[in-house]
C-alpha cells in the first residue's frame, strides 16, 4: 500500500520521520498479527466442524477411539484444549445448532456464513446487526454457490506428476493440489459416491474430507466498497460462534491488506 503525503507546511524532518517511524512500526506489528490470526483461523476451521460431527456419534473419547484420534491430533497441530473440549461436548446442548446464513452486500458481494452457537437466536440477531452497519443484509444466496468436497488422500509411494494426472482423472476430476505426503482432490457432491468407488479401485487411502462451498463466479468488488466488506470481515471474527465465510470476492486478499481502523 503506497503512503501519499501532504504537508501544507514546512514539517521539520525530525517530525515527518518520527510519524512516518511510528505508522511503519504500527504496520510491522499488524502485518504479523494478520497472519497469525489467518493461520489459527484456517486451524480451527480444520478441526473444530470435524471433531463436533465426528461427537455426534458419541462424545465419549474412551468409547470413541475414531474421535481420541482425531481429538489428540489437533491439539499437537495448535487447537487450544479448551476449544477443543467445547467442541466435543457441544452437543450436549440441546439448543446447539450448526447454521449458514446468505449475506448480500454492497458492490455485488456475496457470502454464506457458517456458525455453530448455543444460542443460535442471539448469534443470528448480532449477525443481523453486525451486517446493517456495513449495508449488508441476510439473503438467500445459495443458488450462487455450489458445495464441493476437498478429498484427502495418501500419496502413493513413488508416484510420478504424470501419475498422479491420471490418478485424479481415474477419479473423475482435474482438480487437486499436492501438499507433503498427501493429494487432496476437489470434487463436486454429486460425484463424492463415484469418487469413493474409484478410489478403492485403485487402491488409494482417504485420510478425510471437507466440505466447502465455492462461489459460481468470482466478481472484482469496486474500491469503494472496500472498507464495508473489509470491516464486515473483521467484525465476524468477534461473532460468536463464527467458523467460515465463503465468499464471491475475487480481491478479497487486495481488501484485507487495507487497514480500516
Amino acid at each position: 500500500m503506497s503512503v501519499r503525503l501532504f504537508l501544507r507546511s514546512r514539517t521539520p524532518l525530525t517530525e515527518l520521520t518520527r510519524h512516518m517511524a511510528g505508522h511503519a512500526k504500527w504496520q510491522n506489528a499488524a502485518r504479523p498479527k494478520a497472519e497469525f490470526e489467518k493461520k489459527r483461523s484456517a486451524l480451527m476451521n480444520s478441526w473444530l466442524p470435524r471433531l463436533r460431527t465426528e461427537a455426534k456419534v458419541e462424545s465419549d473419547l474412551s468409547k470413541n477411539s475414531a474421535l481420541k484420534k482425531m481429538y489428540d491430533q489437533a491439539i499437537v497441530e495448535g487447537v487450544p484444549k479448551a476449544r477443543a473440549d467445547d467442541a466435543i461436548n457441544c452437543w450436549k446442548n440441546a439448543e446447539y445448532r450448526e447454521c449458514q446464513f446468505g449475506i448480500q452486500g454492497p458492490g455485488g458481494f456475496l457470502a454464506l456464513v457458517n456458525i455453530a452457537s448455543g444460542t443460535p437466536k442471539k448469534t443470528e440477531n448480532d449477525l443481523i446487526a453486525y451486517g446493517r452497519r456495513q449495508g449488508m443484509k441476510i439473503s438467500n444466496v445459495g443458488y450462487s454457490f455450489q458445495e464441493v468436497k476437498d478429498i484427502t488422500c495418501e500419496l502413493p509411494d513413488g508416484i510420478t506428476e504424470e501419475g498422479i494426472e491420471e490418478l485424479a482423472l481415474q477419479c473423475g476430476t482435474e482438480e487437486y493440489v499436492v501438499e507433503d505426503s498427501c493429494i487432496i482432490f476437489t470434487i463436486g457432491r454429486e460425484d463424492q459416491k463415484s469418487f469413493f468407488e474409484e478410489a478403492k479401485e485403485v487402491g488409494l487411502s482417504v485420510e478425510s474430507f471437507d466440505t466447502r462451498w465455492q462461489a459460481e463466479d468470482l466478481v472484482e468488488i469496486p474500491e469503494d466498497h472496500w472498507k464495508k466488506v473489509g470491516l464486515f470481515i473483521d467484525q465476524l471474527e468477534h461473532l460468536d460462534g463464527f467458523e467460515k465465510i465463503y465468499h464471491n470476492a475475487e480481491n478479497m486478499e487486495a481488501i484485507q491488506a487495507r487497514s480500516y481502523r
